[in-house]
């Protein structure tokens, strides 16, 4: 008989057990193109972000899910990049403006972005692939793939709670600082061509202000009003070098999450059954392995939804069929309407060849 203290105990242990498995996060969309249109609120896994990124690109996707919040209206006019701000440490990015989803955070962000810039380079190796960790400081970025950023000193004056004699505030500052100076440096170093582009965006400093002044500290409230207005200033300058055609998103990312979630359910496949035996008959349980940071969970091949391999001249040949259908089509149509129009005088080849005797012109 199940007694109240053993129940409140499963409650606990079921209600821990969801909170490490879904570990919590935002998936914000700041800017969607007229192409591409987002709906309902429904919660996304991490790691279906790089197929949507891909489906909005115009892609394959490879990994089917019952996820059905995005909606292309528009196959010929996809967005020409994307743009993605990760937020490293925290679970919620307060009150952003933007289509916000639940995001389920299951694998670590630089997972994502390996993931989708190799699905590009795989198409087209002249893409441009970007992604910036602006935790390394302008010292270890030096010249960026956007060309050299020149940020702003940072005025104290306009703070309130963050100090620049905080190590940690004045990390976050800094990449505060990093983010304004890259929407100046957009408008100068992207010139746009037919190929799309991704440019990947790590902030690592909010997780750090949080763990010094708390969540819900007047500290970690400037800091995500400072981190919001910097991404307001990073989509408006992307908007205007791709003129609307870009797809532009923030998301929250905490590791430690993922490796919680990694841990449990690796713990839960691989403990054997009370009174299952081994396939070794030995009794003991084994130790758990913890997962390193980098680990990854892989799926079996059987259970993933692998596309054909396609021989490189594949599109060319399917372009020459489609191509040489669509004239064939309309110029037989147009030989019908024409042989429909047809007078069928005495002077015409349906008159002579269809009379009884062949008439011949005097």
């Amino acid at each position: 008989m199940i007694t109240a203290r053993m129940f409140a105990r499963i409650v606990c242990l079921f209600t821990a057990l969801v909170v490490f498995v879904h570990a919590s996060g935002d998936f914000v969309l700041l800017h969607t193109p007229d192409s591409v249109i987002f709906k309902g609120n429904k919660e996304i896994d991490q790691s279906l972000l790089k197929e949507l990124f891909s489906a909005s690109l115009g892609f394959t996707v490879k990994q089917k899910s019952a996820w059905n919040g995005i909606a292309i209206t528009s196959p010929f006019n996809l967005p020409e990049a994307i743009v993605a701000i990760a937020v490293e440490g925290v679970e919620s990015l307060g009150a952003i403006k933007g289509k916000k989803f639940p995001l389920n955070v299951d694998e670590v962000e630089e997972t994502t972005w390996q993931a989708l810039s190799g699905r590009l380079e795989e198409r087209d190796s002249d893409n441009t692939l970007v992604r910036i960790y602006l935790g390394d400081g302008l010292d270890a970025l030096g010249q960026s793939a956007l060309g050299e950023l020149k940020p702003s000193p940072i005025d104290e004056s306009f703070l309130k709670a963050l100090s620049l004699k905080s190590d940690e505030d004045r990390k976050f500052l800094d990449e505060v600082q990093l983010l304004r100076a890259i929407a100046k440096k957009v408008p100068t170093a992207i010139s746009t061509d037919s190929k799309p582009d991704v440019y990947w965006l790590v902030v690592s400093g909010l997780k750090s202000v949080f763990d010094v002044h708390g969540k819900n500290s007047l500290a970690a409230k400037e800091a995500l009003t400072l981190l919001n207005e910097a991404l307001h200033d990073v989509s408006k300058a992307f908007m205007n070098a791709y003129k609307n055609q870009v797809l532009i998103a923030a998301f929250t990312n905490d590791a430690s999450q993922v490796r919680h979630t990694r841990s449990i359910l690796r713990e839960k496949r691989d403990t054997p059954k009370v009174g299952t035996p081994s396939q070794e008959g030995n009794k003991e349980t084994e130790k758990l392995e913890t997962p390193k940071d980098n680990d990854t969970v892989q799926p079996e091949p059987d259970k993933i939804n692998l596309a054909k391999d396609y021989d490189d001249n594949y599109p060319v040949i399917f372009n020459i069929i489609l191509w040489f259908g669509v004239v064939f089509f309309f110029a037989l149509l147009a030989i019908c309407i024409f042989i429909a129009e047809m007078d069928p005088g005495r002077d015409s080849i349906i008159y002579r060849m269809t009379s009884n005797r062949m008439k011949k012109d005097n």
